[in-house]
């Protein structure tokens, strides 16, 4: 019993129940009450706890307590909507036949509604995945007998029951889905965000930090799965495991991959929308709005944090529709904020669920941004960009960065030796002892492989292309083709290099060997980089004997000394033509990084923090580069890379550095030093030969080479490339993308194909400070 005074007592089940409100007399206020409950009432009467009532002279329009505030409504106007209503995700395809028929929402969905006619009681257990987390998802399947119907096509074009498997059951497919959304959440996040937009990157940071700390957050980890549960929908699956169903006998038009067969795609994409998205949406909207109505200053960094999230989850679903439209060749239709986009337009009013006013609203609104200062050009995907939406509301954040900096967890940014790996397991760590022969990396080509390389050139010479138009499809090797890429596989995710032997260089003219090596090197990696501010896509390595500066005062590529231990710049994979070999020394030496972080976390953890620190200053001099800062050790996209060379670090001598570029404190100079010194200990030496074609990963590897000395019967000669292999890219922290894009993308450098080696008699301060 609860006592309220000295004479009167009531349970606590009198006190819990609600009094019940009579029914309105007046037939007025119920008719008011009805069109409002018809119409909801707007979002300021609720946050503010009014009676919220319509306009009998224009109902769809503010309302009567809103039109009474009116001197204080320019913050919040008179709203309808409610939080819940928004749609987060597209939530299926009615625009093709079978789509029609077979919808992917609503109590239909998937077909999981139909009795079907299984060939037998066997099942089977597929795996796919989005190589994006550690394990597949795994869905139990079994065939059926397909129904016959028309126009039932994918939107690939192809028929939906060429492989008539499906999922079993839908209860089971969805249990799986959420048990590999559950197991992948942190995955997601780390392989799908970097800090190439540092808002996005610290935005989510203080997210997951205050979805755990110093309470666990629903909310948070709700808005958290649900961004990742969007990406499921999005980019392609493939099938992963030694279960194919025989989908490789159907070709996936986008994907060089096995794809899962249509039917069961169709009904994978459906549980994920109806089953696990649209109940995660309401459930993290409802939270949301919640927030929003308690009208609490204490709420309002978490409601900034969800709505932000949602608000990028939205931005990379327009990026994905536009992605979506391309890779079918979907004609363009109009396109909001163009100057040629006619709101008035009755496709466009029904589109948007425009009335009369509304449409003249926007027209109006497109006025203003065209000519009125808006905005003077048309809006375009880029141009949905979360970040410059919140920067007024980021900067009303105080230390929004300390927040992260002070969080030890898995996703902190700082300090390293807390949240890295303290020891890598990978194949990439290997030492010269694991390595038992050179035919552990040396792939040997065989007649019939020559064969039909130099079949490949005559027919590629016959199509009157350009050099820089070889690629795999000008250059086809149908049977090589195959080892090749697996050898590119090896590359990224093996040991790390490779070398491909068999060519006679003294076989081919100096065009051919080009040809050759363009080639064959498409097939690891298809995308070439320029390697100097001249756009030299070509670089000839050898002793610049014409040239009369000494050899310390050359660029390593042009000089006979050794060189210490480096990476080549920005680049993904660093491609080599051994033409000739010198009379003595010149080999090439690689160290793995990863084997050289382990020795630095087990011996000296405190250079970690100096490695990963951003203030490594790197010297640079023409147009290709500009001087910039950062670190020389990552740890991103689950990957350690070290990225550094010492001639612009330390600098050149009796040549001053850039103004005001500081030099390395003497930690710095120690780490560097103790990289030296554990690269040397777990070098392997490649002794290669005339022809080998060698493929090294540029952030796995670091490289070196001896001294050498010429005679005149054998000179040291080398053509170098950089490639990139998109499938198989590692992701970049922002601070390498830029340099990797300078080089691989176009800009004003533009390309230039030297063939041929052309004596080189003075250098460029920007040769010499660069790879």
């Amino acid at each position: 019993m609860v006592q309220l005074n000295a004479n009167r007592f009531i349970s606590r089940k009198d006190l819990a129940q609600k009094k019940k409100r009579s029914p309105y007399i007046d037939s007025r206020v119920r008719k008011e009450t009805f069109l409002t409950r018809q119409m909801n009432a707007c979002v300021r009467c609720r946050m503010q706890r009014n009676r919220c009532i319509p306009d009998p002279t224009n109902p769809t329009g503010p309302c009567k307590p809103c039109q009474e505030k009116l001197a204080r409504m320019t913050r919040l106007p008179c709203l309808r909507y409610k939080v819940t209503d928004s749609i987060l995700f597209r939530t299926g395809l009615d625009y093709m036949p079978f789509y029609k028929r077979h919808p992917m929402n609503g109590p239909t969905y998937g077909d999981f509604h139909i009795n079907k006619e299984w060939v037998s009681a066997t099942t089977r257990l597929l795996d796919i995945t989005q190589d994006r987390g550690p394990v597949p998802l795994t869905l139990e399947v079994r065939e059926f007998k397909p129904p016959s119907e028309e126009n039932a096509l994918d939107l690939k074009g192809r028929s939906m029951y060429y492989i008539p498997w499906a999922i079993v059951d839908a209860e089971s497919a969805v249990r799986a889905v959420n048990a590999y959304a559950d197991a992948n959440v942190e995955s997601y996040l780390d392989a799908l965000l970097d800090d190439s937009n540092h808002l996005v990157w610290d935005v989510f940071h203080a997210a997951i930090r205050l979805s755990v700390f110093p309470t666990p957050n629903k909310l948070l980890r709700n808005v958290l799965r649900l961004w990742v549960v969007c990406r499921f929908i999005e980019s392609g699956w493939r099938v992963c495991g030694n279960e194919t169903l025989n989908a490789e006998t159907l070709k996936d038009p986008f994907y060089d991959w096995i794809s899962p067969p249509p039917y069961i795609d169709y009904q994978f994409a459906s549980t994920v929308i109806q089953r696990v998205l649209e109940p995660l949406r309401l459930e993290t909207l409802r939270g949301l709005q919640t927030l929003v109505l308690s009208n609490k200053p204490s709420n309002w960094y978490q409601i900034f944090l969800v709505s932000f999230i949602l608000l990028h989850n939205y931005e990379l679903q327009v990026l994905f529709q536009r992605q979506f439209a391309a890779r079918r060749k979907a004609k363009a239709r109009q396109r909001p904020f163009r100057e040629d986009f006619d709101w008035k337009a009755p496709q466009v009013r029904k589109m948007a669920q425009l009335d009369t006013e509304q449409s003249l609203f926007m027209e109006r609104s497109e006025l203003m941004g065209i000519h009125g200062g808006y905005r003077s050009q048309p809006v375009d995907a880029h141009m949905f960009d979360v970040g410059s939406a919140a920067i007024a509301l980021c900067d009303s954040i105080p230390d929004l960065h300390q927040i992260y900096f002070r969080h030890e967890g898995r996703f902190s940014v700082s300090p390293a030796s807390r949240e890295w790996p303290g020891r890598l397991t990978s194949g990439l760590a290997w030492d010269p002892s694991m390595i038992s022969h050179e035919s552990s990396y040396t792939y040997s080509l065989t007649a019939t492989n020559i064969q039909e390389i130099e079949n490949a050139l005559e027919s590629f010479k016959s199509l009157g292309l350009d050099g820089c138009d070889v690629r795999q499809s000008t250059f086809p090797l149908p049977t090589l083709g195959e080892s090749l890429l697996r050898l590119a596989i090896d590359v990224h995710c093996g040991k790390g290099f490779i070398n491909v032997r068999g060519l006679n260089p003294e076989n081919y003219s100096p065009e051919d060997n080009i040809l050759l090596f363009l080639g064959l090197s498409s097939y690891i990696g298809e995308v070439r980089a320029r390697q100097d501010e001249d756009g030299n896509m070509l670089m000839h390595i050898c002793d610049a004997k014409r040239s009369r500066e000494s050899q310390q005062n050359r660029p390593i590529r042009f000089s006979s000394r050794a060189s210490t231990f480096h990476t080549d710049t920005f680049c993904d994979i660093l491609a080599l033509q051994t033409r000739s070999n010198a009379a003595r020394g010149g080999r090439h030496i690689i160290s793995s990084s990863y084997t050289i972080y382990n020795k630095i976390a087990a011996i000296r953890p405190d250079l970690l923090e100096i490695l990963a620190t951003p203030n490594w200053s790197f010297d640079s001099r023409g147009e290709l580069f500009e001087c910039n800062s950062r670190s020389l050790l990552h740890y991103h996209g689950g990957n350690i890379i070290l990225n550094l060379a010492r001639e612009p670090l330390l600098g050149l001598k009796h040549i001053p550095r850039t103004e005001n570029l500081p030099e390395l404190l003497p930690k710095q100079r120690e780490a560097l030093d103790l990289i030296e010194t554990f690269a040397q200990e777990g070098q392997l030496i490649l002794a290669t030969e005339p022809g080998d074609l060698t493929f090294i990963n540029n952030h796995a590897l670091l490289h070196s080479r001896e001294a050498f000395e010429d005679s005149p019967e054998a000179t040291r000669y080398l053509v170098r490339m950089w490639l990139k292999n998109k499938s198989l890219a590692w992701k970049l922290p922002r601070s390498l993308q830029i340099g990797n894009s300078r080089i691989y993308d176009d800009n004003e450098l533009g390309n230039r194909w030297n063939v041929v080696a052309v004596p080189k008699l003075r250098f460029k301060l920007s040769e010499r400070l660069s790879s």
